[in-house]
């Protein structure tokens, strides 16, 4: 994956917002960027210089 195909929303320092519907949560195209400072970023926003690719992590137990 080329650096300009990089987005917000796959960086390890993004942080995903969502509002409550009800008895569930549904992300919302915003969240917010903890690195160097807090920033306000929309998820398919381009990647800053910061980017770092999130770890895919499995959620099965083992």
């Amino acid at each position: 994956m080329d650096q300009e195909d990089h987005i917000c929303k796959s960086c390890a320092y993004f942080r995903q917002h969502y509002v409550k519907l009800g008895w569930s949560y549904r992300e919302i195209k915003f969240g917010h960027c903890v690195h160097p400072r807090l920033k306000i970023r929309e998820a398919s926003a381009k990647a800053c210089a910061h980017y770092k690719q999130r770890e895919h992590t499995s959620s099965a137990a083992t």
